[in-house]
Protein backbone atom coordinates (compact mmCIF):
# COMPACT_ATOMS: atom_id res chain seq x y z
CA UNK A 1 0.00 0.00 0.00
CA UNK A 2 1.10 3.78 -0.49
CA UNK A 3 -0.58 4.86 2.93
CA UNK A 4 -0.51 3.68 5.97
CA UNK A 5 -4.40 3.00 6.94
CA UNK A 6 -5.85 2.43 3.25
CA UNK A 7 -9.94 3.26 2.69
CA UNK A 8 -11.75 0.07 3.10
CA UNK A 9 -14.43 0.25 0.93
CA UNK A 10 -15.66 -2.61 0.05
CA UNK A 11 -12.41 -5.00 1.29
CA UNK A 12 -14.48 -6.29 3.99
CA UNK A 13 -17.89 -6.64 1.91
CA UNK A 14 -15.51 -9.18 -0.43
CA UNK A 15 -14.83 -11.06 2.42
CA UNK A 16 -18.21 -11.19 3.87
CA UNK A 17 -20.01 -12.26 0.75
CA UNK A 18 -17.41 -14.68 -0.13
CA UNK A 19 -17.41 -16.38 3.14
CA UNK A 20 -21.55 -16.71 2.73
CA UNK A 21 -21.62 -17.48 -0.80
CA UNK A 22 -19.57 -20.85 -0.50
CA UNK A 23 -21.32 -22.59 2.23
CA UNK A 24 -24.79 -21.25 1.63
CA UNK A 25 -24.28 -22.88 -1.99
CA UNK A 26 -22.56 -26.02 -0.93
CA UNK A 27 -25.21 -27.17 1.33
CA UNK A 28 -27.75 -26.43 -1.35
CA UNK A 29 -25.62 -28.56 -3.94
CA UNK A 30 -24.90 -30.93 -1.55
CA UNK A 31 -28.48 -31.54 -0.26
CA UNK A 32 -29.43 -31.32 -4.30
CA UNK A 33 -27.15 -34.99 -4.90
CA UNK A 34 -28.45 -36.14 -1.56
CA UNK A 35 -32.19 -35.87 -2.90
CA UNK A 36 -30.65 -37.88 -5.84
CA UNK A 37 -29.14 -40.41 -4.31
CA UNK A 38 -31.81 -40.74 -1.57
CA UNK A 39 -35.09 -41.56 -3.27
CA UNK A 40 -32.51 -43.19 -6.15
CA UNK A 41 -33.28 -40.81 -8.86
CA UNK A 42 -31.33 -40.55 -12.08
CA UNK A 43 -28.51 -37.76 -12.71
CA UNK A 44 -29.65 -35.69 -15.90
CA UNK A 45 -27.75 -32.93 -17.79
CA UNK A 46 -28.59 -30.00 -15.01
CA UNK A 47 -27.04 -32.13 -12.87
CA UNK A 48 -23.80 -32.24 -14.90
CA UNK A 49 -24.17 -28.61 -15.42
CA UNK A 50 -24.71 -27.78 -11.62
CA UNK A 51 -22.12 -29.68 -11.24
CA UNK A 52 -19.93 -27.72 -13.59
CA UNK A 53 -20.71 -24.11 -12.19
CA UNK A 54 -20.69 -25.50 -8.60
CA UNK A 55 -16.51 -26.05 -8.89
CA UNK A 56 -16.44 -22.96 -11.14
CA UNK A 57 -18.26 -20.63 -8.86
CA UNK A 58 -15.90 -22.03 -6.14
CA UNK A 59 -13.65 -20.94 -8.35
CA UNK A 60 -14.89 -17.38 -8.89
CA UNK A 61 -15.09 -17.25 -5.22
CA UNK A 62 -11.27 -18.36 -4.78
CA UNK A 63 -10.15 -15.45 -6.84
CA UNK A 64 -12.56 -12.88 -5.21
CA UNK A 65 -10.58 -13.60 -1.58
CA UNK A 66 -7.57 -13.75 -3.43
CA UNK A 67 -8.36 -10.58 -5.32
CA UNK A 68 -8.65 -8.54 -1.90
CA UNK A 69 -5.40 -9.70 -0.34
CA UNK A 70 -4.10 -7.37 -3.34
CA UNK A 71 -6.04 -4.45 -2.88
CA UNK A 72 -9.61 -5.41 -3.58
CA UNK A 73 -11.54 -3.21 -1.80
CA UNK A 74 -9.13 -0.19 -1.26
CA UNK A 75 -9.26 2.66 -3.69
CA UNK A 76 -6.95 1.68 -6.56
CA UNK A 77 -5.17 5.26 -6.13
CA UNK A 78 -4.13 3.99 -2.61
CA UNK A 79 -2.18 0.64 -3.75
CA UNK A 80 1.43 -0.12 -4.75
CA UNK A 81 2.34 -0.64 -7.92
CA UNK A 82 3.29 -4.19 -7.72
CA UNK A 83 -0.35 -4.34 -5.63
CA UNK A 84 -2.15 -2.73 -9.06
CA UNK A 85 -0.12 -5.85 -11.08
CA UNK A 86 -1.25 -8.25 -8.71
CA UNK A 87 -4.88 -6.73 -8.76
CA UNK A 88 -5.22 -6.55 -12.25
CA UNK A 89 -3.55 -10.31 -13.01
CA UNK A 90 -6.84 -11.51 -10.83
CA UNK A 91 -9.30 -9.53 -12.44
CA UNK A 92 -8.32 -10.89 -15.48
CA UNK A 93 -8.51 -14.59 -14.23
CA UNK A 94 -11.81 -13.56 -12.44
CA UNK A 95 -13.48 -12.12 -16.23
CA UNK A 96 -12.05 -15.58 -18.05
CA UNK A 97 -14.01 -17.35 -14.77
CA UNK A 98 -17.41 -15.63 -15.39
CA UNK A 99 -18.06 -16.53 -18.38
CA UNK A 100 -18.02 -20.58 -18.04
CA UNK A 101 -19.94 -19.93 -14.89
CA UNK A 102 -22.85 -18.27 -16.27
CA UNK A 103 -23.34 -20.19 -19.35
CA UNK A 104 -23.52 -23.59 -16.81
CA UNK A 105 -25.61 -21.84 -14.24
CA UNK A 106 -28.66 -20.98 -17.30
CA UNK A 107 -28.01 -24.44 -18.67
CA UNK A 108 -28.84 -26.07 -15.57
CA UNK A 109 -31.37 -23.82 -15.20
CA UNK A 110 -32.92 -24.27 -18.53
CA UNK A 111 -32.33 -28.03 -18.60
CA UNK A 112 -34.94 -28.76 -16.13
CA UNK A 113 -37.55 -26.76 -18.31
CA UNK A 114 -36.52 -29.11 -21.29
CA UNK A 115 -37.21 -32.49 -19.21
CA UNK A 116 -40.01 -31.73 -17.14
CA UNK A 117 -41.93 -30.13 -20.82
CA UNK A 118 -40.18 -32.87 -22.73
CA UNK A 119 -43.83 -33.79 -24.38
CA UNK A 120 -44.56 -30.10 -25.59
CA UNK A 121 -41.84 -30.30 -28.57
CA UNK A 122 -42.91 -27.52 -29.83
CA UNK A 123 -42.44 -25.46 -27.07
CA UNK A 124 -39.65 -26.83 -26.16
CA UNK A 125 -37.45 -26.19 -29.17
CA UNK A 126 -37.55 -22.39 -28.19
CA UNK A 127 -35.68 -23.56 -24.89
CA UNK A 128 -33.36 -25.51 -27.16
CA UNK A 129 -32.79 -22.30 -29.61
CA UNK A 130 -32.37 -20.18 -26.84
CA UNK A 131 -29.68 -22.61 -25.08
CA UNK A 132 -27.95 -22.37 -28.76
CA UNK A 133 -27.91 -18.61 -28.70
CA UNK A 134 -26.02 -18.34 -25.18
CA UNK A 135 -23.20 -21.36 -25.56
CA UNK A 136 -22.55 -19.27 -29.11
CA UNK A 137 -22.36 -15.82 -26.86
CA UNK A 138 -20.62 -16.84 -23.98
CA UNK A 139 -17.98 -19.00 -26.22
CA UNK A 140 -17.42 -16.26 -28.08
CA UNK A 141 -17.16 -13.80 -25.46
CA UNK A 142 -14.78 -16.48 -23.61
CA UNK A 143 -11.98 -15.98 -26.85
CA UNK A 144 -12.33 -11.91 -26.32
CA UNK A 145 -11.57 -11.70 -23.13
CA UNK A 146 -8.71 -14.33 -23.16
CA UNK A 147 -7.31 -12.71 -26.15
CA UNK A 148 -8.82 -8.79 -25.00
CA UNK A 149 -5.02 -7.72 -24.57
CA UNK A 150 -2.50 -8.32 -27.32
CA UNK A 151 0.12 -9.39 -25.96
CA UNK A 152 -1.81 -10.77 -22.96
CA UNK A 153 0.45 -9.82 -20.45
CA UNK A 154 -0.42 -6.01 -21.60
CA UNK A 155 -4.12 -6.12 -19.69
CA UNK A 156 -2.00 -5.99 -16.17
CA UNK A 157 1.21 -4.48 -17.14
CA UNK A 158 -0.09 -1.64 -19.23
CA UNK A 159 1.89 0.64 -21.21
CA UNK A 160 4.96 -1.04 -19.71
CA UNK A 161 4.49 -4.01 -22.69
CA UNK A 162 3.78 -2.47 -26.72
CA UNK A 163 0.86 -3.90 -27.97
CA UNK A 164 -3.31 -2.54 -28.01
CA UNK A 165 -6.37 -3.85 -25.98
CA UNK A 166 -9.73 -4.09 -26.67
CA UNK A 167 -12.02 -1.61 -24.99
CA UNK A 168 -13.43 -3.42 -21.73
CA UNK A 169 -16.11 -1.86 -20.60
CA UNK A 170 -17.70 -2.47 -23.58
CA UNK A 171 -17.28 -6.12 -22.82
CA UNK A 172 -18.45 -6.08 -19.48
CA UNK A 173 -21.79 -3.72 -21.00
CA UNK A 174 -22.11 -7.06 -23.64
CA UNK A 175 -21.94 -9.56 -20.61
CA UNK A 176 -24.81 -7.23 -18.65
CA UNK A 177 -26.67 -6.75 -21.16
CA UNK A 178 -26.64 -10.75 -22.29
CA UNK A 179 -27.57 -11.52 -18.55
CA UNK A 180 -30.41 -9.30 -17.96
CA UNK A 181 -31.98 -9.94 -21.12
CA UNK A 182 -31.54 -13.99 -20.14
CA UNK A 183 -32.65 -13.89 -16.98
CA UNK A 184 -35.45 -12.43 -17.85
CA UNK A 185 -36.44 -15.10 -20.48
CA UNK A 186 -35.49 -17.79 -17.34
CA UNK A 187 -38.28 -15.66 -15.36
CA UNK A 188 -40.69 -15.51 -18.04
CA UNK A 189 -40.33 -19.10 -20.27
CA UNK A 190 -42.41 -21.21 -17.13
CA UNK A 191 -45.30 -19.29 -18.00
CA UNK A 192 -46.73 -20.37 -20.98
CA UNK A 193 -45.09 -23.76 -20.58
CA UNK A 194 -46.92 -23.98 -16.94
CA UNK A 195 -50.14 -22.18 -18.09
CA UNK A 196 -51.28 -24.80 -20.37
CA UNK A 197 -51.22 -27.54 -17.95
CA UNK A 198 -54.59 -28.55 -16.21
CA UNK A 199 -54.46 -27.54 -12.67
CA UNK A 200 -55.59 -25.08 -10.15
CA UNK A 201 -54.45 -21.55 -10.79
CA UNK A 202 -52.40 -21.85 -6.92
CA UNK A 203 -50.97 -24.63 -7.95
CA UNK A 204 -49.98 -23.06 -11.39
CA UNK A 205 -48.21 -20.27 -9.68
CA UNK A 206 -46.54 -22.44 -7.51
CA UNK A 207 -44.73 -24.84 -10.37
CA UNK A 208 -44.00 -21.14 -12.00
CA UNK A 209 -42.36 -20.05 -8.85
CA UNK A 210 -40.33 -23.28 -8.57
CA UNK A 211 -39.52 -23.04 -11.89
CA UNK A 212 -38.24 -19.23 -12.72
CA UNK A 213 -37.04 -18.73 -9.64
CA UNK A 214 -33.51 -18.23 -11.29
CA UNK A 215 -34.85 -14.99 -13.19
CA UNK A 216 -34.58 -13.16 -10.13
CA UNK A 217 -30.86 -12.90 -10.74
CA UNK A 218 -32.37 -10.47 -13.07
CA UNK A 219 -31.90 -7.43 -10.45
CA UNK A 220 -27.95 -8.31 -9.93
CA UNK A 221 -27.77 -8.48 -13.65
CA UNK A 222 -29.95 -4.99 -14.17
CA UNK A 223 -27.90 -3.25 -10.97
CA UNK A 224 -24.52 -4.24 -13.07
CA UNK A 225 -25.60 -2.88 -16.39
CA UNK A 226 -26.34 0.50 -14.97
CA UNK A 227 -23.14 0.30 -12.95
CA UNK A 228 -21.20 0.05 -16.17
CA UNK A 229 -23.13 2.49 -17.92
CA UNK A 230 -22.74 4.91 -14.95
CA UNK A 231 -18.87 3.93 -14.73
CA UNK A 232 -16.76 5.12 -11.82
CA UNK A 233 -12.96 7.30 -11.50
CA UNK A 234 -11.94 4.13 -9.41
CA UNK A 235 -11.77 1.18 -11.94
CA UNK A 236 -10.40 -1.18 -8.70
CA UNK A 237 -13.78 -0.63 -7.09
CA UNK A 238 -16.01 -1.18 -9.83
CA UNK A 239 -14.54 -4.50 -11.20
CA UNK A 240 -14.82 -5.66 -6.80
CA UNK A 241 -18.34 -4.19 -6.94
CA UNK A 242 -18.88 -6.39 -10.73
CA UNK A 243 -17.17 -9.43 -9.17
CA UNK A 244 -19.91 -8.99 -6.13
CA UNK A 245 -22.68 -8.87 -8.58
CA UNK A 246 -21.11 -12.32 -10.58
CA UNK A 247 -21.65 -13.40 -6.95
CA UNK A 248 -25.21 -12.60 -6.48
CA UNK A 249 -25.82 -14.13 -10.14
CA UNK A 250 -23.77 -17.39 -9.68
CA UNK A 251 -25.12 -17.85 -6.34
CA UNK A 252 -28.86 -17.39 -6.71
CA UNK A 253 -28.84 -19.13 -9.97
CA UNK A 254 -27.02 -22.33 -8.44
CA UNK A 255 -29.58 -21.89 -5.37
CA UNK A 256 -32.72 -21.74 -7.86
CA UNK A 257 -31.72 -24.65 -10.21
CA UNK A 258 -31.46 -26.89 -6.97
CA UNK A 259 -34.88 -25.90 -5.69
CA UNK A 260 -37.18 -28.52 -7.81
CA UNK A 261 -35.02 -31.28 -6.65
CA UNK A 262 -34.98 -30.25 -3.26
CA UNK A 263 -38.63 -30.34 -3.14
CA UNK A 264 -38.79 -33.59 -3.77
CA UNK A 265 -37.35 -34.14 -0.32
CA UNK A 266 -39.43 -31.01 1.34
CA UNK A 267 -42.09 -33.02 0.74
CA UNK A 268 -41.09 -36.52 1.81
CA UNK A 269 -40.21 -34.71 4.98
CA UNK A 270 -43.65 -32.83 5.44
CA UNK A 271 -45.36 -35.64 4.71
CA UNK A 272 -43.51 -38.22 6.69
CA UNK A 273 -44.21 -35.35 9.93
CA UNK A 274 -47.89 -35.48 9.02
CA UNK A 275 -48.36 -39.24 8.85
CA UNK A 276 -46.43 -39.01 12.67
CA UNK A 277 -48.42 -35.99 13.61
CA UNK A 278 -51.93 -38.42 12.39
CA UNK A 279 -50.85 -41.20 14.81
CA UNK A 280 -49.86 -39.09 17.65
CA UNK A 281 -53.15 -37.46 17.77
CA UNK A 282 -54.96 -40.89 17.96
CA UNK A 283 -55.76 -40.98 14.31
CA UNK A 284 -54.88 -44.71 14.28
CA UNK A 285 -57.86 -46.76 16.22
CA UNK A 286 -54.98 -49.87 16.58
CA UNK A 287 -51.93 -49.66 18.57
CA UNK A 288 -48.72 -49.40 16.86
CA UNK A 289 -47.91 -52.62 18.75
CA UNK A 290 -50.72 -54.88 17.34
CA UNK A 291 -49.57 -54.54 13.85
CA UNK A 292 -47.60 -57.07 11.80
CA UNK A 293 -44.56 -55.70 10.42
CA UNK A 294 -43.91 -56.54 6.49
CA UNK A 295 -41.15 -58.88 5.83
CA UNK A 296 -37.70 -56.41 5.22
CA UNK A 297 -37.76 -57.53 1.59
CA UNK A 298 -41.08 -56.44 0.98
CA UNK A 299 -40.74 -53.22 2.85
CA UNK A 300 -37.80 -52.57 0.46
CA UNK A 301 -39.94 -53.40 -2.30
CA UNK A 302 -42.51 -50.79 -1.37
CA UNK A 303 -39.85 -48.18 -0.65
CA UNK A 304 -38.56 -48.53 -4.22
CA UNK A 305 -41.51 -48.01 -5.70
CA UNK A 306 -42.44 -44.98 -3.71
CA UNK A 307 -39.00 -43.25 -3.88
CA UNK A 308 -38.53 -44.23 -7.64
CA UNK A 309 -39.78 -41.34 -9.14
CA UNK A 310 -38.44 -37.86 -11.02
CA UNK A 311 -38.71 -34.56 -9.94
CA UNK A 312 -40.90 -33.83 -12.88
CA UNK A 313 -43.64 -35.72 -11.29
CA UNK A 314 -42.90 -34.33 -7.80
CA UNK A 315 -42.75 -31.10 -8.76
CA UNK A 316 -46.37 -30.67 -10.47
CA UNK A 317 -47.89 -32.98 -7.80
CA UNK A 318 -45.91 -31.29 -5.01
CA UNK A 319 -46.43 -28.13 -5.90
CA UNK A 320 -49.35 -27.72 -3.05
CA UNK A 321 -51.68 -30.55 -1.52
CA UNK A 322 -54.20 -32.20 -3.71
CA UNK A 323 -57.48 -30.23 -4.26
CA UNK A 324 -60.60 -31.01 -4.84
CA UNK A 325 -61.78 -32.31 -7.91
CA UNK A 326 -58.48 -33.95 -8.76
CA UNK A 327 -57.18 -36.98 -9.95
CA UNK A 328 -57.09 -39.19 -6.54
CA UNK A 329 -54.21 -41.38 -7.71
CA UNK A 330 -50.94 -41.50 -6.66
CA UNK A 331 -48.43 -40.00 -7.75
CA UNK A 332 -46.05 -42.44 -7.40
CA UNK A 333 -47.87 -43.17 -10.74
CA UNK A 334 -46.73 -40.79 -12.35
CA UNK A 335 -44.20 -40.15 -14.86
CA UNK A 336 -43.74 -36.80 -14.98
CA UNK A 337 -45.53 -34.14 -17.20
CA UNK A 338 -47.95 -36.02 -19.61
CA UNK A 339 -49.47 -34.87 -23.01
CA UNK A 340 -53.11 -36.91 -23.66
CA UNK A 341 -53.70 -37.40 -26.91
CA UNK A 342 -57.04 -38.61 -28.58
CA UNK A 343 -57.33 -40.74 -31.22
CA UNK A 344 -60.40 -42.00 -33.38
CA UNK A 345 -60.64 -44.69 -35.86
CA UNK A 346 -63.63 -44.79 -38.86
CA UNK A 347 -63.65 -48.30 -40.56
CA UNK A 348 -65.65 -48.15 -43.64
CA UNK A 349 -67.77 -50.93 -45.01
CA UNK A 350 -67.63 -52.05 -48.63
Amino acid sequence: MTVDNPTDVLYTVNLVTQGLCIPIVTVFVALRFYTRFRFKQSLGVEDLACTIAWFLFMGYCAIAIVLSQHGGGYKFNELSPNEKIAFQKFCYIATILYCPMALFVKIALLAILTRIFAPYRGKVWFIYIFLGCLCCYYIVALIIKIRICYPIPRYWLGDQVEGSCLDQNAALVADSVISVVSDIIILIIPLPLTWSLQMSLNRKLRVIGLLGAGGLATGFSLYRLIMVLKGSSDQGLMFVRVILSGNAEGGVGLICACLPVLNVMFAHYKKQYSSQKYYQNGGSTHPLSDRKSAPASNVAADWDKVTNFGDQSHLISFAGPPEAGESGESIHNQDGIRKTVAVSQTVERS
